[in-house]
Formats: C-alpha cells, structure tokens, sequence
C-alpha cells in the first residue's frame, strides 16, 4: 500500500506531498487546482508513458514518489528526452533504472507497486486498468462492452491466471537473455576499452617523469658554462699554488747570504776564468773527436750539407720544445671518463615521439571543435526556419536551445 504521495515539477504541483491512510482517502477542490495531476502522477508512476507534457514550465524534470508502507520508495523521474526509475530499499542507496524502452517498467518498482494494468486477450492486445481512471473513464468497466466484460471475468479465473503467469515467465526469460546478451557484450567492450587504456597512466607517469628529468637538465646543461669557467680558474689557481709552494720550499732550504763587499774586479776575473775554462773544455772535446777522424776530403760545394745542418738545427729545435711540452702534460691529470650517451639519446627519442603524439591529439581536437561549430550552425539555421515551439508557441532562442541540449550555446 501507498503511505504517501509526493509531486516536485509534475503539471500543476511545483511541491506537493500527501499522506495516505489505509482505508479510503478522498480528495475534492477547485477546478484547475491539480486533483486529475494526482491520478495522471499515479499513471506515470505505474506505466512510464513517453510524453513529456508533464514537466512543469521552466522546471527540467518532473519527479513522482511514492512510499509504501514497508518503508521502500519507488521514483520516476521524467526529462526531456527519457525517463528514469529510483529503487530504494530502507536505509541504503537508490538503485537507478536507466535506458528504458517506451512503456517499460522496471520488474522491481512493479512488484512493489502492483498497480499494472491486467491483459484480456493477446490476440486483441487488451489491457484493462482496474486501478487508475481518469475523468473519461471514472467507473471500471461500466463504458466498456459486454465481451470486454466477459474477457476480464474470464481472466481472472485461476487457468487464465496461470498462463498469464507463464507468459509473464517466459517473457521475464526472454528479456533476461537479452539483457544478459547485452550485457556480455557490453562487458566485452568495456574490456577491450579498458585494455586500450590501461597504458595511459604509464604514459603519463613517464610523459611527467621525462618534463622533469628536461627541466633539470636544461638547468644543469646552463651551468655548464660557468662551472667549465670556475674549473678553470681553479686549475689555473692550483697550478699557481703549486709552483709557489715549491718556490717556498727551495727558498726555505737556503742559507741567508753573506754580506758582501765590493768584488767586481774579482767577479770579472772569475767571469773570465770560467769562459776560458769553458773554450778549453770545448777544444778539449773538439779535439778528441777529431783524433780518430781521418783527413777530411776536399770540400766542394756546402749547400747542400748547409741545408741538412739547418734542418738539424730546426729538428733539435722542435724535439726541445716537444720535451717542454711533454713535460707541462705529464704533469696534468687524466681526463674524466665519459658517462654513457645511450639513456640520454632514448630520452630525447621518446620526448620527439610524444611531442608528435601531442601534435596529433591537437589536431584532431581542432577538427572535432569545427565539426561541432559546423553541427551548432546547422541547428541555429533550422531552428531560424521553425521560428517558433509548435507546442506552446514561445520563440526558439538557438543559445539558449543548444545550452539546455548541452551544447555550446552563448546565453
């Protein structure tokens, strides 16, 4: 049984809620005061019929609950374009029926309500309403012929119940199936769609990871220069320490020097001691390769070994300076060992793919936003055409008639 009755947004009733007693309930007014909005909110409730007349202007959807005396709550809620049932045990969450063909209701709001209409005869497809009547039809059966009569007496025998019973099995059976069929291949969809994403994280895990791990090597890519200027200066600053430290300690091992007196006669006479102690030295050595020499031959034209004695001066000339310079590397540290390009080349080959993925995602955005610009102006010109609601006569506002559709209308 229906403890109460409650209408937000149906035809006349923007909120209007009646309590119920067992027994009969009576309920009288004024015309025009939505006593037949009552019966009509009944018949929605129990049949889901199409029409959309019944929302109240301005509102964008009308909702009929009813509360049955074991405490469930049954809705139907109609919008513009279809209509949705609301199941509600006591104490849990609705349980939402969507997608529902014209007439359909679901096999739980019905058994809970019992207000559906009884089959007469399947080969008239004839259904009697013993519950609900509207101003045309307020007594049951009495403006209906004799075999309509009959037919329904007929069925209420326990035979006719039974077989109604099994049609009602069999069609329950039916749409079981179908709706399992629908469901597995929804299921089979669902997945393949979930396989398809399911790198997505991974990508975006790795899209972020990579932005970072970019970031922080430009930053490290532009301190490069200054830390090659700093190591430099630094190598120069130690090379200098160096050289003075070992200056400091030749120095430090020195005695100080004697005071001295004037000995300039005595300095030139050591100065010329030792060059002539030198000349002898060489004459000495001159002399000594010369005793073994046998008698040179008669000497014609030096060009030419005055040629290969130069080349000789310029060849003892370069090895001195190569030894010079040996001597300056030796005394450098080995160079740095390189790190491995390889992670850094898969790096910057991935961030050239996803930014070409990127690319491609744009793209097909700019053609999606211009083929709903193009839709959007179809609409605006066919609603210029229509000029006005062939319902209630009211202008077609196309901003607002694309906003209310949830498109992308400006008012």
């Amino acid at each position: 049984m229906i403890r109460s009755l409650t209408l937000v947004n149906f035809m006349a009733h923007a909120r209007t809620a009646f309590a119920l007693d067992a027994g009969l309930n009576v309920l009288c007014g004024p015309n025009n005061t939505g006593k037949s909005a009552v019966v009509e909110a009944l018949r929605c409730l129990s049949t889901n019929p199409s029409p959309r007349h019944v929302i109240r202007h301005g509102a964008r959807e009308a909702r009929v609950e009813a509360e049955l005396d074991n405490s469930w709550k049954v809705a139907w809620i109609r919008r513009k374009t279809y209509a949705i049932y609301e199941v509600t045990p006591p104490g849990e969450e609705p349980r939402v029926y969507a997608k529902l063909r014209k007439g359909h209701v679901p096999e739980e709001a019905a058994e809970l309500l019992k207000l559906a209409p009884v089959r007469l005869d399947e080969d008239k497809e004839k259904d009697v309403d013993i519950h609900l009547g509207d101003q045309r039809h307020p007594i049951f059966l009495l403006d209906e012929p004799g075999s309509v009569l009959a037919d329904f007496l007929a069925a209420s025998t326990e035979s006719a119940h039974l077989m109604a019973m099994q049609d009602l099995l069999r069609d329950k059976v039916r749409r079981a199936k179908t709706a399992e069929k629908n469901l597995t291949a929804e299921l089979v969809r669902t997945e393949r769609g979930l396989d398809r994403l399911a790198k997505l994280p991974d990508v975006s895990l790795a899209l972020e990871t990579l932005r970072r791990e970019s970031a922080a090597l430009k930053e490290k890519t532009e301190e490069l220069p200054r830390l090659e200027a700093l190591s430099g200066h630094l190598q120069n600053t130690a090379q200098k320490v160096h050289n003075l430290a070992r200056r400091a300690g030749r120095l430090g091992a020195l005695a100080p020097p004697p005071r001295l007196s004037q000995a300039s006669t005595l300095a030139a006479a050591i100065a010329s001691m030792d060059q002539t102690r030198a000349k002898t030295a060489k004459a000495q050595a001159t002399l000594e390769r010369l005793t073994g020499l046998v008698r040179p031959p008669v000497i014609g034209d030096a060009a030419s070994a005055l040629g290969v004695i130069h080349g000789l001066e310029r060849a003892r000339s370069l090895k001195g300076r190569a030894k010079t310079r040996l001597a300056a590397l030796q005394k450098l540290a080995a160079p740095p060992q390189c790190a491995d390009p390889a992670p850094l080349a898969r790096l910057v080959a991935d961030m050239e793919t996803l930014r070409a993925r990127i690319a491609k995602g744009r793209a097909y955005l700019a053609d999606r936003n211009d083929a709903v610009a193009s839709l959007e102006a179809a609409i605006t010109a066919r609603l210029a055409d229509v000029g006005e609601c062939p319902l209630c006569g009211a202008g077609l506002d196309p901003g607002r008639f694309l906003k209310k559709a949830g498109g992308r209308g400006d008012s």
